[in-house]
Formats: structure tokens, C-alpha cells, sequence
């Protein structure tokens, strides 16, 4: 195509047109682009045989300057008010049928076909932003550009005729959105039903990597946008094309061709893709991009579009491709599959295509084993990389503040209440707002970190709050209780169209009706079995024998408790928060990265505001089985754990300044990233 831009006749004859029009009126302008048609036509109807180089570029030359003549004509009359009758140039090229007949030549340009398909399409794309909708009423104009399309339909195209279709595509389609009545002229009669030929022209550009499948994606949503507004563009997209099949298919692809482990992260507490990721590790923005994409479609299309895309998505990627990657043997493998559901939970925001997500994780099971326990399991995992990512999985599931995954997680094994013993169950009240079990916890902090003022002060330290001139919150209490507050209250505004309230008295069985939060699941018949038990007809004397033996039990069973394997059968809490205390009791043997996020993740479950996990939580005055370990009691063991250990550290106050240190730095570093 360079051959024609870069012809020295054709670039001096463009520029003498440009000097000229400024000069010419209304008339000579007229005159001019008649001149020229004249002179084009003369060269088409002389040439019997293939045209020769010179023909097609004395045609290109001649249609150039009658697109610069007729802008110029059309410049004379405000676009608004523009009609065909107020451009003599305009009015002649559809009375003259120009289109029709350069169409026809173009057919028979031999080796320079595409080349003339090109200007064409140029052309177009040209007369269509100067006139908006106003040509599309007239078949001249019409019915040679269906034909053009039709021409390059199944066709492999050169990408410069790519990137210009995709332009003159992308601007029929937001025409369209605004003027959808125009719609039933690019359907065309086939055997098959009618095609709607602009989408047809855009479905091969769904995966391209560069900015013409960007501007064609754009182009799609345009035209799934009119598909909530037309049936027949609905009805071809669902029934007559492949489009949800190639875009599941298409995103299979993307994540197959994403690396099996990620070997170029060296941050020691990496634990998610940051955006720089996203962006450096090869094929990621492809699969991020596509996933974008699927998630704008299930926001603008008719829902038998949404349906039929989540279906495909469901049974074509989440089950065969995403399920058997988390299901690697590999530790690495695992570590990656689980970063990339990670991401995928994170930018996937339909309610319709996350409902997808989270029911793949919830109810899929691979060889008898729930994929969701097995996800759960991998915290405790030996291995600190697998255990950080699966710890940020979870991280952004609650984050999502969705009743039914919750409900999964922690409700259905808090709701029966079999964590306490059975004198407590029927007295499990609202917590006090104001939550005054934080003097209990500020009780439990270690002895050896109440070091005097003059103990904190040591050589070299810093004004930490305007540390090297980057802000900090380090010495900002009223900012970290303005962040807690708003999380709890972002969180409390989720949980109002919550089905259940969750206090220890709601009926479960109500969870397998329509949930009216964000996302809901279709709930199991398991989930009617959670009857609370009578404590009336419980002897006195089992209660009694309760009460008196907890104590003698309770310390030994705490000291043990990393190696008592979480069982489903024996009562607990789940074993979701049983994993998650488990680790926490681990604090000693974890990395301080690992301990982060275990405390950030209770804390964050500490958030919800239903009485049943805040009171298992924070509520230090219950009284738990046995076998079950209180928050307290496990932070109580930790407390005595870190004094017994820091009391024989010659060095133990140098130590403790240092940890602060280290802290501080990691605070500043997360704050002004943030930025």
C-alpha cells in the first residue's frame, strides 16, 4: 500500500488541491470534483484488460483530491443542519452512483485489489464522521459499501486494510448505538439466517494483541450494547455466531500459554500480581485484557448473551483449563494457579461472571475432593510462597463481602453453634460496637515491648512520619482508626441485603432461597441439617461437668493444637478458621510476612459485622469446647512464648527496636506505593 502514499505524483498533485480549495468558491469546488470523476471515469471505462500500475494510482489520485474537494464543500454548511441537497459535490456522487461504480472497477484491479479495496475503505470512513447517519438513508451509498464489506469477509486482509476496517467498523457501531434504528440495514439475507455483517467483521479481531483488537473490542461492546435494545442483533449473536465459544476458547488459550511458575519475582513477601507484573511477565496483559473484556460483555449484553458467555466460560476454562492448573502437583505450579485466581477475583467485577468464579470454587470436586478444601488446606502449607498466595486468595474472596462464600467458609460451621458448650449457645448477644475486648488484647501484648520513652530512643533514629520526605501514617492514630472505620462501615453497608443476619438464632435453610446479595449461589440441601440442638433437655449435670472440666483441659490442648489435625467430624468452627488459628498458634516457627497476613486476614474477618463471627472472634467472656482454642487463649500462648524466648536475648531491647524499624520502613514503603 506505500507505493500509492509514497508516489511523488501523488503526493505533488495532493498538496496543489489543499492550496487551491482554500481559494476556490462553492462553484469551482463543484466544477473541480466533477473534473476529477470525469477524468477517474475515463481511466475505468478505457481499460478492457487488469489495470497497469499507473491506471489504479491515476484513479487513487483523482478520488483522493474529490474527498478533499467535498470536505472542503461540506465545511461551507454546518453539520448539524447538513442534508444531501446542501452539497452539490455530495448530491453528485450519489446521483452519479460513483460509489457503485468504483466498487465494480475494483473488483477487476487484479494485483492492485487490495490496494483499491483500501482507499476505499479510507474513503468511507471519511464521508461517514464528516455525515454521520445522514448517507446511510441512501442505497448509493449503502449498497456499495455492504458489498465492500462482503468482499472482505473471510478474507485475509493486509494489516494496514485491517486497522482501517476496524476504524470505519468502530465508528458504524457507536452510529448505531445512537441511532439504533438504522440497525436492520447491515443484516444480510443468507441461508443460514440473517448475518449482521458489521459484527461478523469484527469477531476474528477478539484476540489480537495490538491497538486494532483493542479498537475492535471496543467495536464488540458497542454492538452488545444493541443487542439489549434489538432481538435480532441478540438472536444473531447467541444462536448464529461462534462468539462466546472464541471468546472462552480464546481465554483458555491466553491462560495455557502463561507461565507454569514465576521464576522472575525475587520480593521475598510476594504474594499477588501488582499491576508491574501484569505488565512484564510474558502473555499476562493478554489474559488480563481478554478477561477485561469478558467481564464488560456480561455487563452490556442481553442476558441470553451473558448466559450463554458465563456457560461456555464455566465449562470451557474455569473446569477443564483453571481447575486442572490448581490441581498441579508441582508446588510452584500450584503457586502460580493460585496468583492467577487471584487475579482473576480481583478484576473480574459482574456479579453474573463472578457468581461463575466463586461457584466453580465451591462446588467443583476433582476425584471426591472439594477444590474448595483443598484451596483451604494449602495455607497451612510448608512451603512460605504457596502459603502467602493462598493466604491473599482468601484475602480477596472476603474482600468481596459475598453472604454466600462466607457461608461457606465460616457460617454453616459457626451456626450450629457446636464451638461453645451448651450452656452459652442461647446467650450469644451482639457485640458492643465500641468492642471492649481490645483491653484484653492490649493486655496480651508481650512484657519485653514496654520499653520506657528513653529505651525508644536510640542513635540515628527518625521523624518516622516524614521519613526522607515520604509520607507515613507511623504516629497517626486518628488515620488508622479513619481507615478502620471505613472499612467496617463499607462492609456493614454490603452485609444490609445479606439474607440471614447470622446471630446464632437464623435458620439456615433460608440460605437455599434467593440470596438478594451481590452473588448468589444455588444452595445445597446440606445446609437444612444445621438444627440447633435443645439445650433445655441437656442434663444439668453434662453442663455442670462442662463447666468444671474446661479449665484443666484447656492449656494442654492449646500447647498441642499445631498438631492436632483439623477434622470435620469433631466440633469446631470450621475448617477454614481452624487452618487459620492453627497457623496463627504457629506465630513463632512463621516468617513475619506469613504472620501479616494471617493477622490481616483474621482482622479483616473480625470486620463482618454478624454476631456469630465477631463474638467467635473478639468476644474474650465465651466459653468454647474443649477442644477448641479462643483467639485469647492462642495470642495468650504466643505472649508467653515471645517473653519466654526474648528474656534469655542479651541484645533483647536492640532486638525490639530494630523489629519496630524494620516495620516502620515496610509501613512507609506500602503507604507511598499506594501513591
Amino acid at each position: 500500500m506505500e507505493w500509492i502514499r509514497n508516489n511523488s505524483f501523488f503526493q505533488r498533485n495532493n498538496r496543489t488541491v489543499v492550496s487551491t480549495v482554500d481559494e476556490c468558491d462553492p462553484q469551482a469546488c463543484y466544477d473541480s470534483f466533477k473534473g476529477h470523476w470525469d477524468q477517474a471515469l475515463k481511466i475505468i471505462h478505457r481499460v478492457q484488460q487488469l489495470p497497469s500500475h499507473d491506471d489504479v494510482l491515476g484513479v487513487v489520485s483523482h478520488l483522493e483530491q474529490m474527498v478533499t474537494l467535498l470536505l472542503y464543500d461540506i465545511k461551507k454548511t454546518d453539520r448539524l443542519c447538513i442534508t444531501i441537497n446542501s452539497s452539490k459535490c455530495l448530491e453528485y456522487l450519489l446521483n452519479q452512483n460513483v460509489l457503485n461504480m468504483l466498487f465494480d472497477w475494483s473488483t477487476r484491479s487484479g494485483r492492485y485489489i487490495n490496494a483499491v479495496k483500501c482507499e476505499q475503505i479510507k474513503l468511507y470512513d471519511t464521508l461517514i464522521s464528516h455525515t454521520r447517519h445522514l448517507l446511510l438513508e441512501h442505497n448509493s451509498f449503502l449498497t456499495p459499501m455492504l458489498k465492500l464489506f462482503n468482499s472482505c469477509h473471510g478474507e485475509l486482509l493486509s494489516k494496514e486494510i485491517n486497522k482501517h476496517l476496524v476504524d470505519l467498523l468502530n465508528q458504524l457501531s457507536t452510529l448505531l448505538v445512537q441511532h439504533p434504528e438504522f440497525v436492520k440495514l447491515f443484516f444480510t439475507n443468507e441461508k443460514n439466517g440473517n448475518r449482521f455483517v458489521i459484527f461478523s467483521l469484527l469477531i476474528p479481531f477478539i484476540h489480537k494483541e495490538d491497538a486494532v483488537g483493542m479498537r475492535a473490542r471496543d467495536a464488540l461492546l458497542l454492538c452488545m450494547s444493541l443487542s439489549k435494545r434489538n432481538k435480532d442483533v441478540a438472536l444473531y449473536i447467541s444462536e448464529l455466531s461462534d462468539f462466546s465459544l472464541l471468546v472462552a476458547s480464546g481465554l483458555s488459550g491466553l491462560y495455557s500459554a502463561l507461565p507454569n511458575a514465576i521464576d522472575d519475582i525475587d520480593v521475598p513477601d510476594w504474594h499477588r500480581f501488582t499491576p508491574d507484573d501484569v505488565n512484564e511477565i510474558n502473555g499476562l496483559l493478554y489474559f488480563v485484557t481478554s478477561l477485561e473484556f469478558s467481564n464488560a460483555i456480561t455487563q452490556v449484553a442481553h442476558p441470553s448473551i451473558k448466559r450463554q458467555l458465563q456457560e461456555f466460560l464455566y465449562r470451557g476454562f474455569l473446569i477443564p483449563v483453571l481447575g486442572e492448573a490448581l490441581l498441579q502437583s508441582n508446588i510452584q505450579e500450584q503457586i502460580a494457579a493460585s496468583a492467577y485466581l487471584e487475579l482473576i477475583i480481583r478484576t473480574v467485577t459482574e456479579p453474573g461472571l463472578l457468581h461463575a468464579v466463586l461457584q466453580f470454587l465451591v462446588k467443583m470436586d476433582y476425584d471426591g475432593e472439594r477444590l474448595f478444601n483443598i484451596l483451604i488446606q494449602r495455607i497451612q502449607s510448608n512451603d512460605m510462597q504457596l502459603c502467602l498466595v493462598s493466604l491473599a486468595l482468601f484475602e480477596s474472596m472476603i474482600d468481596l463481602n459475598c453472604e454466600d462464600l462466607l457461608l461457606e467458609l465460616v457460617f454453616k460451621h459457626l451456626q450450629p453453634c457446636f464451638h461453645l458448650i451448651m450452656s452459652q449457645r442461647k446467650i450469644l448477644l451482639p457485640l458492643d460496637p465500641l468492642c471492649p475486648s481490645f483491653e484484653k488484647l492490649l493486655l496480651l501484648a508481650p512484657n519485653c515491648c514496654h520499653l520506657s520513652d528513653n529505651d525508644l530512643e536510640w542513635e540515628g533514629s527518625k521523624q518516622w512520619n516524614n521519613f526522607n520526605h515520604k509520607q507515613s501514617l507511623y504516629g497517626r492514630y486518628y488515620a488508622y482508626l479513619c481507615d478502620a472505620r471505613n472499612k467496617i462501615g463499607l462492609c456493614q453497608k454490603a452485609c444490609n441485603t445479606w439474607s440471614n443476619s447470622y446471630n446464632g438464632n437464623c435458620d439456615l435453610s433460608n440460605a437455599e432461597e434467593k440470596s438478594d446479595s451481590l452473588i448468589s449461589f444455588e444452595r445445597s440441601s446440606e445446609y437444612e441439617s444445621f438444627n440447633l440442638p435443645n439445650v433445655e433437655d441437656m442434663p444439668e449435670d453434662n453442663e455442670f461437668w462442662q463447666m468444671s472440666s474446661n479449665k484443666l483441659k484447656r492449656l494442654n490442648m492449646i500447647q498441642n493444637f499445631d498438631e492436632t489435625p483439623c477434622s470435620d467430624e469433631a466440633p469446631s468452627a470450621g475448617p477454614f478458621l481452624a487452618i487459620l488459628l492453627n497457623k496463627l498458634r504457629k506465630f513463632m516457627s512463621n516468617s513475619i510476612y506469613v504472620n501479616l497476613h494471617v493477622t490481616g486476614l483474621i482482622s479483616r474477618l473480625a470486620v463482618y459485622p454478624q454476631t456469630l463471627l465477631r463474638a467467635y472472634l473478639l468476644d474474650h467472656s465465651l466459653v468454647f469446647q474443649p477442644n477448641i482454642p479462643s483467639i485469647f487463649e492462642i495470642i495468650g500462648i504466643i505472649k508467653q512464648e515471645i517473653d519466654e524466648y526474648m528474656i534469655i536475648q542479651t541484645d533483647r531491647e536492640h532486638l525490639i527496636k530494630y523489629a519496630q524499624e524494620v516495620l516502620i520502613h515496610r509501613e512507609i514503603m506500602l503507604v507511598n506505593i499506594r501513591r
